[in-house]
């Protein structure tokens, strides 16, 4: 049986490939309002994986949060949808498909008119561990003990978690 690290390494791998180039076995088809994806890249529509589309429920205003965001497709959807005073929050684990998402960020705020969207580096079982942070904190302390990293992840859910509690009115995941 595999760990949970080799099963995350697995899936950030096969994930990490289809941020790189389109991965037809990933796919399943989903029709899309195709006037929310006018605004898109090709791109992020050429490499988007999910097989739903939540963006019916998606209301102005609202702030969702998008679990296993990969390159942003839902995300950039909802960003229409919510409007100006409304926010977006893409979860995912892979750093190639966060940086997929991310490299049309600043295009994306500037066809919306602001940016509405923050992509996030964490896991969808635990949306208190920031682990962009948790990289960070490694990288300073290489000889770290397994206990002081254990309470610096209990202090850091505590104190700034990746999502905080009750900050969410709709949870996607397609």
């Amino acid at each position: 049986m595999n760990s949970k690290a080799e099963l995350q390494e697995k899936v950030s791998a096969r994930y990490g490939e289809g941020a790189q180039e389109r991965q037809e076995a990933l796919c399943c088809p989903v029709d899309y309002d195709s006037s929310l994806l006018e605004l898109l890249p090709a791109e992020i529509v050429e490499r988007d994986y999910g097989c739903g589309d939540p963006s019916r429920y998606v209301q102005r205003g609202d702030t969702v949060l998008d679990l296993g965001s990969g390159g942003g497709k839902i995300c950039y959807m909802a960003a229409q949808l919510v409007e100006q005073g409304g926010r977006v929050i893409g979860v995912d684990m892979t750093d190639e498909m966060l940086g997929l998402a991310r490299r049309h960020q600043s295009d994306m705020a500037a066809k919306l008119g602001e940016n509405r969207v923050e992509f996030l580096k964490g896991y969808i079982q635990d949306l208190a561990l920031d682990v962009a942070a948790e990289e960070r904190y490694i990288e300073a302390h290489p000889d770290g003990s397994e206990e002081e990293l254990r309470q610096w992840r209990a202090q850091q859910r505590a104190e700034q978690p990746l999502v905080a509690n009750d900050s969410i009115d709709l949870v996607v995941s397609n």
